[in-house]
């Protein structure tokens, strides 16, 4: 090896381990110097500079507004929760279930049939409504023949005509099959193109 390089490697090591341990010694001595002070500055301090805390013993009850009031909301007030009522009028706001079934003319206009499946109530399952009348909260606004219009607050539905399912008539009892018949007779055709 190059003793030049060693020697100069040497050196530099040399040099870091004396400005490491100048750092110590200045640190451990700036410490001294800060405890010195907290020491006298404590000294200094009087009993009638210190703020005093009046404690009353107050009876337990008087800590459940404190406790009760939300951690980590601005001011710390309760917040008011809507009562039972108003909960469930929400609830039933929010879930809309009915259906139209059906478009009829009155003398007195256009009247739609709403129907649902879940209720409560039997009686409740069936309504017959014309414009401007209310719905589980929604108001009818529109009735055309093949839909209704349902409006509350900003939100609008428009609710389509239910379609009938059709029934399989190959299936039922009593009937002739439909696809097994046999074909009329060319002289009972009758001519389509006029």
């Amino acid at each position: 090896m190059n003793s030049k390089i060693v020697s100069v490697l040497i050196s530099v090591c040399i040099a870091c381990v004396f400005i490491i341990a100048g750092e110590w010694y200045y640190s451990v001595q700036e410490e001294k110097h800060a405890l010195a002070s907290a020491i006298s500055a404590g000294k200094k301090i009087s009993t009638d500079e210190m703020p005093a805390i009046e404690l009353i013993r107050q009876p337990e009850e008087s800590y459940a507004d404190f406790v009760s009031r939300p951690l980590f909301i601005n001011g710390r007030r309760p917040v008011e929760e809507p009562s039972p009522e108003e909960a469930q009028n929400a609830a039933e706001a929010n879930i809309f279930d009915w259906e139209l079934n059906g478009v009829y003319t009155t003398k007195k206009g256009l009247s739609a049939l709403f129907s649902r499946s879940k209720s409560k109530a039997a009686k409740d399952n069936y309504r017959r409504i014309s414009v401007g009348a209310d719905l589980s909260g929604w108001k009818l606004t529109e009735i055309r023949t093949d839909r209704a219009m349902l409006k509350q607050g900003a939100q609008q539905k428009e609710l389509l005509l239910r379609k009938p399912k059709l029934k399989d008539l190959s299936k039922q009892p009593n009937r002739p099959n439909v696809t097994n018949s046999p074909p009329p007779a060319e002289g009972n055709l009758e001519n389509t193109n006029e």
